[in-house]
């Protein structure tokens, strides 16, 4: 019952009871306070441990970062000073090759004068028609042109494949250092960047690993194959110049040697005609004096036989009036043998100078 008019709970406690709660209560109160404590401890043992793993791993990643940075840079520089060198033989390759085709294009002069003078010497005339040591020269030198011009030819043609796999090999360099310059900035930026940058956040589809990507040793290789594959190339550029000015210069001499000989021949072939024509021009004029005397000689015979007429008519006439002789008069004398024997003397002497005539005219048309 409610005692003075007060409502009092069901329940009731006793002073121990009460007592125990309190006790209790604190007991909670200490366990949960001393569990709190340890967890606040762990906690700021835990951050301060993963703070400074977070630090630590933080300043090894700079270093590997600023260790990359300094390979980049390294094989960057390596990648950059074999392209130089790769232009700078390019150029060289290119100079030697315009040479080649210049010195070709050189050959195309002596090439023509030659078949020229081959076409013209065609044209001598009779026993003239020589087969002498100029036009064994001037064949011989027809061939040797031929011969250095399918040689610089091959020289061309072999300096276009070096110069097609120096351009590779530019072409590999370039890309290579592209992708170096590329990532050298890239990770530069990522050195740069620190707790306090502006603009950062979180990409979850970059934590991974490419399995595709290179390795640092695939890296180095590729680069290393690259200026490896350009050394090599260099080097077979630089054989290739010299044998190509092995080539001008040993195909240069010769045609200037063939040339000396050729014109040697010309000057002794020359000389041989001069003489030949001294000697020719010497024979005529003594032919032509003699054709004077021969002239002259006819018609001394043909005179001499017109001057026999005379003698003949009076041998003749004296023996016909003599044959008129009458009776024993018609005497067998030594007048009548001698006249006889004057008209066989007289056509003797005409038959001969007839003959010599003959022959002396006979000899002057041949």
């Amino acid at each position: 019952m409610p005692q003075n008019g007060v409502a009092l709970p069901a329940t009731r406690y006793t002073i121990h009871e009460w007592t125990g709660s309190n006790a209790n209560q604190y007991l909670t109160s200490s366990t949960e306070r001393t569990s709190s404590n340890n967890l606040r401890l762990e906690a700021e043992r835990l951050r301060c441990e993963t703070a400074d793993r977070t630090r630590r791993t933080q300043n090894d990643i700079n270093v590997k970062l600023q260790d990359r940075i300094d390979n980049i840079t390294y094989w960057k520089t390596e990648v950059d000073r074999q392209l130089q060198k790769t232009d700078q033989e390019i150029a060289n390759l290119m100079s030697s090759k315009k040479q080649l085709e210049q010195a070709h294009v050189a050959t195309q002069l002596p090439h023509e004068v030659a078949t020229t003078c081959l076409k013209h010497r065609e044209g001598r005339l009779s026993i003239d028609l020589v087969h002498d040591d100029v036009e064994v020269q001037l064949l011989k030198e027809v061939e040797m042109i031929e011969n250095i011009q399918a040689l610089l030819q091959q020289r061309i043609s072999e300096s276009d494949r070096q110069l097609s796999e120096l351009r590779h090999c530019k072409s590999n360099l370039e890309f290579d250092l592209k992708d170096k310059c590329t990532s050298y900035g890239l990770d530069s930026r990522c050195a740069g960047l620190h707790n306090g940058s502006l603009g950062m956040s979180i990409h979850n589809n970059s934590v991974k690993i490419d399995p595709k990507s290179a390795t640092p040793v695939s890296y180095e290789a590729f680069s290393h194959d690259n200026i490896t594959n350009a050394e090599k190339q260099r080097v077979s550029s630089c054989r290739q110049r010299e044998l190509n000015e092995h080539t001008m210069h040993q195909t240069s001499n010769d045609l200037h040697k063939q040339a000396e000989t050729v014109n040697e021949s010309f000057r002794i072939r020359t000389q041989e005609m001069i003489v030949a024509k001294t000697n020719l021009e010497e024979n005529l004029n003594q032919t032509i004096l003699e054709i004077g005397s021969m002239n002259e000689n006819i018609a001394a015979l043909k005179e001499a036989v017109r001057l026999k007429d005379s003698p003949m008519r009076v041998a003749h006439m004296r023996l016909n009036t003599r044959s008129y002789r009458p009776n024993i008069e018609l005497v067998r004398d030594p007048v009548q043998y001698g006249l006889v024997e004057e008209v066989a003397q007289i056509t003797d002497s005409i038959e001969a100078l007839a003959l010599s005539s003959m022959r002396a005219t006979l000899n002057f048309v041949t």
